[in-house]
């Protein structure tokens, strides 16, 4: 009898001795669980604000490069309106009326061009622009539309006399 009392003595002090350092175990593994789960969320933060940075950037000379070749088309285009009005003045009445409406149409088109580049400039040079994944897809999208629009006006410049002369 006293082999089974001292037998379950034995196996109660063990027991009690698994359980004690299995819970602080646990409560150490949960520590560091916590902790990792802090610096993950850290490190993803980090990643977010030096991903948005290199969008920022990278937009940023997206736009500037395009701002140019733009702004260098628009003023190709006007000077092309003027030597168009020059080459206006000296055809006969009828065509000049007829073709001065036609230029005119196109030179709107031009400063309405020239005002959506400047709406866009300030939009970026305000901050209005955020940056992040969508906002890429947002400036090609306006980049593709603009230069669509560029090469139609170049377009209808050159046929102006082209659909009138003949």
């Amino acid at each position: 009898m006293k082999t089974n009392i001292l037998s379950f003595i034995i196996i109660v002090f063990m027991t009690g001795t698994v359980l004690t350092s299995c819970g602080e175990a646990s409560k150490q593994d949960a520590k560091a669980a916590k902790e990792d789960a802090k610096e993950l969320s850290k490190d993803l933060k980090q990643g977010a604000e030096d991903t948005s940075k290199e969008i920022k950037t990278a937009v940023r000379a997206d736009w500037q490069k395009f701002k140019a070749e733009s702004e260098t088309a628009i003023e190709n285009s006007e000077k092309e309106i003027k030597v168009l009005r020059e080459k206006i003045s000296k055809a006969s009445k009828s065509e000049k009326e007829k073709l001065t409406q036609q230029l005119d149409k196109l030179e709107q088109k031009n400063n309405e061009l020239k005002e959506k580049l400047a709406k866009r400039g300030k939009a970026f040079k305000d901050g209005v622009i955020s940056f992040n994944e969508a906002s890429i897809a947002t400036e090609r999208k306006f980049e593709r539309e603009f230069t669509h629009d560029m090469n139609e006006l170049g377009t209808a410049l050159k046929d102006l006399f082209k659909n009138n002369v003949n």
